[in-house]
This record gives structure tokens, C-alpha cells and sequence, in this order.
């Protein structure tokens, strides 16, 4: 470089490395401006999943504090009954019989098969699997004192799948079985006899549950 009246003048070289210079400065400039949008914009995604997380737990906390006042109020009628009188715990609900480990609900109402099978699962059961003479003798003993014109009741003993391949609802095998011999037949339905029958007839039904123990 030399100096001439004041003023600088640049050899051609010396531009080239002066250019180059401000190359790098402007490359630099860029990267450290590129580096600060990237954070910014992480710093933004940030905020954006914590305020998710946020909104998250105020639905969360909503939630527990729903539950909370559930329990308080149940709680409150709890010690507000606590002066009633106790009711005793049994094996089988109101209605149904106990038998052996089992709960039995001869119904009043008639349907076929199908249906009867869904009106067994909606108040907890399915119908009835008989396994042993005993539960056997004592279903037959209780629909006989109920007396009803209509004597037959839906099992939950069907060929439904396969014709003479019967099962039970469990999707068990028939093991034990107490056909009519005299027409020698079986029967999903009858209590004194089992009768083998269009699955569309209307009868009544027998419920089964386990029985709940109470020792």
C-alpha cells in the first residue's frame, strides 16, 4: 500500500485480499444470524410443547379435582347413612338362587334363544350351564314351585354352529346331559326334560353367575 497526497490507493492484490476479507466477515455474519433464527425458532417449539404440556395438565388437574369432589360426596352420604340400618352381604343378588358355587334367575318373560342370551349378559350372567345332577335337580325343584303354565326355560346349550354339535355358551362340550329319552332328543329349554327346538321359540330363561364367597 502507498499513501500519495493524503489519499490510499490499493495494489491489485491487496483489493483481492481486501474482497476476501469481507467475504468471510459477511459469511460469518450470516452463519451467526441463521444460528440465532434456528434458535429462535427451537426456542419457539419449546414453548409451543410446553404450553401443550401445560394445557395437558390443567385438563389433568381438572379431571382430579372432578374426582376428588366425586369421592367427597360419596363419602358424604356414606357418613350420612352410617346410621341406617346395615345390610347384609349374600352370595347371589336379590331374585336369583343360590346353588352350589353358583347364582340362578329363572326369568318371567319369554324371547328366543338369541335374545335370551343377551337379557342373561345384561344383568351379568349367560345362560345357564349345567354340569352336575345336583344343580340339575335343584333348577328343576325351584321351576316347580314357580308353577308356571309355560314349564320350559331356555340353557345355555345350543348346535347353533354345527347341527348335532352341541356346546354350551362357554363354548364348552356337552359332558353331562339330561335328554328326553322318551323322544330321545335334546333340548336347550325344558326343565323336567331337555328338548331339542327351533331356536325362535318363546321361553322363558335361566341366568347363571358365580356366587360370591363370602368367607
Amino acid at each position: 500500500m502507498s499513501q500519495s497526497g493524503g489519499t490510499c490507493s490499493l495494489t491489485g492484490s491487496e483489493k483481492i485480499q481486501c474482497v476476501l476479507e469481507l467475504l468471510l466477515t459477511l459469511i460469518k455474519a450470516t452463519r451467526t444470524r441463521t444460528g440465532a433464527v434456528t434458535r429462535f425458532a427451537e426456542s419457539a417449539q419449546d414453548a409451543n410443547n410446553t404450553e401443550g404440556e401445560l394445557t395437558f395438565l390443567k385438563l389433568k388437574l381438572e379431571s382430579l379435582k372432578d374426582r376428588f369432589r366425586h369421592m367427597c360426596n360419596q363419602y358424604s352420604d356414606l357418613a350420612h347413612n352410617c346410621s341406617a340400618p346395615a345390610i347384609n352381604c349374600t352370595e347371589c343378588p336379590d331374585g336369583w338362587v343360590h346353588i352350589g358355587d353358583h347364582c340362578f334367575f329363572l326369568s318371567n318373560d319369554t324371547d328366543g334363544w338369541l335374545n335370551s342370551t343377551l337379557k342373561c349378559k345384561d344383568i351379568g350372567g349367560h345362560l345357564a350351564i349345567l354340569t352336575t345332577k345336583e344343580e340339575y335337580d335343584a333348577l328343576e325343584k325351584e321351576a316347580r314351585t314357580i308353577g308356571t303354565f309355560n314349564p320350559f326355560y331356555w340353557l345355555g346349550l345350543s348346535d347353533i354352529e354345527n347341527r348335532g354339535d352341541w356346546k354350551w355358551v362357554d363354548n364348552s362340550t356337552l359332558q353331562v346331559s339330561f335328554w328326553n329319552t322318551l323322544k330321545s332328543e335334546p333340548d336347550n329349554n325344558a326343565i323336567t326334560n331337555w328338548y331339542d327346538v327351533p331356536c325362535s321359540f318363546q321361553y322363558r330363561r335361566i341366568c347363571q353367575m358365580d356366587a360370591i364367597p363370602l368367607n
